[in-house]
């Protein structure tokens, strides 16, 4: 495997999800909480005790979700996204579309991986395209790995294109809002009957799944994946028919 000019074996930094986020939970969590214990131990004033009590609850809140948000980017980011791709890599010579998950290193015997991002710093920490040329050359999966910038909700590329689209935190970006039902159409649009869509996200998948219902696809599932991520994670699959019906005309 390449290394990184002054490391003996190289790892890719895969960056820190929606960072500001983050350190915003973990600064407000840990300054709450940190007057609220000081109010318990000193009794300040009268209901201090209770008054700091109530800080203490309310600042363990955001505190916890910067702290699950550490956890994941440190120690199941990845379990996360190898259980993502174990829901559709069955044979490793798929073509795929990936939305910032990763799966071109599943990949064999002439599967291939697209890459697209907007490149957003906000919601990826180090998030460009050289660097994630970089991390193709540190994993080793150049030969089967194309990136390019492209947005999913108006997608380049031609109907029926993929055999599988993968997505781990991307889609709750997208604003505004109705805009993410269309990324789920561009989705069900490049998918080719048979294929299958696995997205992954911080919030509840169930209007992605509305959306891909109403654009023809078969929602497997839709539900929370939290023991797989030790943080809040919901999981969607669907499925493409092998023959989608548009106004009773089968399209294959």
């Amino acid at each position: 495997m390449p290394a990184l000019a002054g490391a003996t074996k190289a790892k890719p930094d895969y960056g820190w999800d929606a960072p500001g986020i983050m350190l915003g939970f973990l600064a407000v969590g840990t300054a709450v909480v940190g007057v609220g214990l000081a109010l318990v131990h000193w009794e300040l004033f009268v209901f201090s005790e209770a008054t700091g009590i109530v800080l203490t609850i309310f600042g363990a809140m955001p505190l916890l979700l910067g702290l699950a948000m550490l956890q994941y980017r440190l120690a199941s980011k990845m379990r996360t996204r190898d259980a993502m791709l174990d829901l559709f890599d069955r044979r490793g010579d798929q073509t795929v579309l990936d939305v910032g998950t990763g799966a071109a290193k599943r990949l064999q015997r002439g599967g291939r991986a697209i890459g697209i991002d907007i490149w957003s710093t906000k919601d990826l920490s180090n998030n460009s395209a050289a660097a994630t040329h970089r991390y193709i050359t540190v994993e080793a999966v150049g030969r089967r790995t194309e990136v390019r910038t492209d947005d999913v909700t108006k997608l380049s590329f031609a109907d029926a294109s993929f055999d599988a689209v993968v997505s781990l935190l991307c889609l709750h970006n997208i604003e505004p809002k109705p805009d993410q039902a269309r990324a789920c159409r561009e989705i069900a649009r490049v998918l080719k009957p048979g294929g299958r869509v696995v997205i992954g996200d911080y919030v509840p998948t169930h209007d992605y799944a509305a959306a891909f219902k109403a654009a023809g696809l078969t929602v497997e599932r839709s539900a929370s994946a939290f023991g797989v991520a030790g943080a809040l994670m919901w999981l969607l699959v669907g499925d493409k028919p092998l023959a989608l019906m548009f106004d009773g005309v089968p399209v294959v």
